[in-house]
């Protein structure tokens, strides 16, 4: 059995005859995200606030014992929890305007590692309600801490302010990654076409799918050049007479 391959030379021939279809639905692959990405998708808005886990000083007043700095850092993955859990998050749902009662599903809770600082992110397709849902998240949590932990090492260390511009949809990454897909769409289909295109239409077909020999071929006369050779014989007999 003979192995079909396709030559670097045969593979550029078939992009430059399939460069329309690949031009036009990467063009339209892009225009369709782009369009969906700014006319349909809600903008989505992210607002952040930092609360610090402090720990205690000593009884002078000017140094930190380490020990109290690693307990903070201990605590710190018990404060997530508890940022995340209802006796938290319905009272802030309660307080803020507008906030749904999803509320768990658009807040995320994170921390570097070994750091005391926890960060509180809120992601909604209003700002002013991200806002005031993370603002809100972190009054609650540095209330309520005392009373649950028995501990008053929780500060706010920074407050959300409105943000100005969405964070989600990403329109320019969208309709590049568009772009790419429908390109790489276009192309699978122009070497799909060539693949599953078993007609004979060369004299090298003959040989490689028939595996016969050519003893001749027949050339193909174009129509503008059989209409040419036509006239030039019309006028050849109107000299003769």
């Amino acid at each position: 059995m003979n192995e079909e391959t396709i030559s670097l030379g045969e593979l550029f021939s078939i992009l430059k005859r399939s460069k329309w279809l690949i031009s036009s639905l990467t063009i339209l692959a892009a225009i369709i995200a782009f369009l969906v990405s700014s006319f349909i998708i809600s903008p989505t808005y992210e607002a952040s606030t930092q609360v610090l886990v402090a720990p205690k000083q000593s009884q002078n007043n000017m140094m930190v014992d380490t020990s109290q700095i690693q307990s903070s850092i201990t605590l710190v993955n018990t404060y997530r929890v508890i940022i995340q859990s209802p006796a938290i998050l319905e009272q802030v749902q309660e307080n803020v305007v507008g906030a749904p009662e999803n509320i768990g599903n658009l807040i995320s809770v994170n921390s570097e590692q070994n750091s005391q600082v926890i960060n509180i992110t809120v992601q909604h397709t209003n700002p002013i309600i991200a806002t005031d849902i993370a603002n809100e998240i972190s009054r609650v949590f540095s209330k309520e801490v005392p009373e649950l932990m028995s501990v008053d090492n929780v500060k706010v260390l920074s407050s959300a302010s409105v943000p100005m511009f969405p964070v989600k949809p990403n329109i320019v990454l969208n309709t590049a990654i568009a772009a790419v897909l429908g390109m790489m769409i276009g192309v699978a289909m122009a070497f799909l076409k060539v693949v599953l295109d078993r007609r004979i239409k060369t004299e090298q077909d003959v040989e490689t799918i028939l595996e016969l020999p050519v003893l001749g071929s027949i050339p193909v006369i174009e129509r503008v050049e059989m209409m040419q050779q036509r006239q030039a014989k019309a006028k050849g007999e109107e000299v003769h007479v």
